[in-house]
């Protein structure tokens, strides 16, 4: 009899189960390995974020690293020195295919949707940084492919699995807000350069390759000012401000009120170009909750922030005394009290501070399951366990998409109203072409 590989065996109990996913104990491996082996991993960007990443899941058993800067991945080539290293994900997932049973993609925003497309298709289950794609299409594309391979799936927005995200779905559902017509979200980003932009034509530096750094995107000269770091402000690799952090601030809205897709999106820039993004930026998304009514979502980066809110200190922004880090958050405004909530919903504050007093003997106990050691244990812990984290990509990709409207409607140039069951902008047909990749992609890094 021919001996099964463990990723083929992983590979079959996913597809196996795919309708339920659910994954029997044996999933992890071979005979003689329980519910509590090592997970296999292999990281696909190695350098940056990516160190933060395998930090935390360093108790696992890391085979693999990938990134195409010899100099950037050299910290965690060191970091783990048994691990394989490798500049092209091909190459890495097809040689040691039979070792890895799940990836962690930590690449600029316009190579995450084909190197989870490609870990899909070949049987690995995946967790990839946010935003979850670059465009709308490829973040509907990508959850079918998820859905089909039963595999577990998850998007690094750690606030996803923060205890301050889930008392505010417990005070919501309780009514303890009331009814919530305008939340407020900011941010201090970018910190890069956008708007109006010119690209210059440096030389290559040869710890990077850089055909494979492009990867699907057309080719174009280097340009020191976009690598290593800035190209979240061209719009053939990032997603500006609003895809940057919108996955992680906005989520005190979307999940924590049980948002949907919005019925409309408008939004306001500073100067920029066809490849780049505004230096600053406003936007409105208009939601119904779930209750019927009208609620405003509204979004600041770069400079802009909500002022005159009702029940926040006047001397909020200016104050060092409401926590430690207020250049980005949210506030959620209730018909009595108004809730701040840092940057990844870890904490929450109640305005005017008096009012908590008053609402505390009314508040609910805490019912919703609370996760420990972060997303990327829970990420882990899901593929021993069988059980799909809570940034699936069926929460994800969705959620991805609500951000990325933010730059369909700053592109459209005027309110877009949304048709999410057909994926289409209603009233301006000319924004519809920014729902997808403006160019066509190099399809050696998509899976045939």
């Amino acid at each position: 009899m021919t001996p099964i590989s463990r990723r083929d065996l992983i590979k079959s109990a996913a597809v196996a189960t795919a309708g339920s996913i659910v994954f029997p104990n044996i999933l992890l491996g071979q005979s003689g390995q329980s519910a509590n082996s090592k997970v296999n991993l292999a990281f696909i960007g190695a350098g940056g974020r990516a160190t933060s990443n395998i930090q935390a899941l360093q108790g696992e058993n890391i085979v693999a690293l990938c990134d195409v800067d010899e100099q950037r991945a050299a910290e965690m080539r060191e970091f783990v020195p048994k691990a394989r290293f490798f500049k092209d994900y091909r190459v890495m997932l097809d040689k040691m295919a039979s070792e890895i049973d799940a990836v962690v993609i930590t690449t600029p925003d316009h190579m995450h949707y084909p190197i989870a497309k490609w870990a899909l298709a070949h049987g690995f289950h995946v967790y990839c940084e946010k935003p979850l794609t670059r465009c709308i299409w490829e973040a509907r594309d990508l959850m079918k492919s998820a859905k089909k391979s039963g595999l577990i799936t998850q998007m690094g927005n750690q606030g996803h699995t923060f205890s301050g995200l889930r008392l505010i779905q417990e005070w919501y559902a309780a009514g303890i807000f009331g009814e919530v017509k305008d939340v407020y979200h900011w941010t201090n980003r970018p910190f890069w350069p956008q708007g109006y932009l010119g690209r210059s034509k440096d030389p290559v530096p040869a710890h990077v390759d850089y055909d494979l750094w492009l990867g699907v995107a057309p080719k174009a000269s280097y340009s020191g000012a976009i690598l290593p770091f800035n190209w979240r402000g061209w719009r053939d690799y990032g997603c500006g401000s609003v895809g940057d952090m919108a996955c992680h601030i906005m989520d005190s809205s979307y999940s924590g009120l049980g948002l949907g897709y919005p019925e409309w999106v408008e939004a306001q820039g500073t100067r920029f170009n066809e490849n780049t993004f505004p230096s600053a930026m406003t936007a409105q998304f208009g939601f119904k909750t779930k209750s019927g009514k009208e609620l405003t979502a509204h979004w600041f980066e770069g400079g802009p922030r909500p002022l005159g809110i009702k029940n926040v200190p006047a001397d909020f922004f200016s104050s060092d005394q409401y926590g430690r880090d207020t250049a980005n958050g949210s506030f959620i405004v209730g018909e009595d009290i108004t809730l701040y909530v840092d940057t990844y919903s870890s904490s929450v504050r109640v305005f005017p501070d008096e009012k908590f007093q008053e609402i505390k003997p009314k508040l609910p106990p805490k019912t919703l399951p609370r996760i420990k050691g972060g997303p990327q244990k829970e990420f882990a812990n899901a593929i021993r366990e069988g059980v799909m984290p809570g940034s699936n990509f069926d929460y994800a990709a969705p959620f991805t998409e609500v951000a990325l409207l933010g730059n369909v409607a700053l592109f459209a140039g005027e309110r877009i109203y949304y048709d999410p069951a057909e994926m289409k902008v209603s009233n301006v047909k000319s924004a519809n072409k920014y729902l997808y990749s403006l160019y066509e992609y190099n399809r050696s890094f998509l899976p045939s």
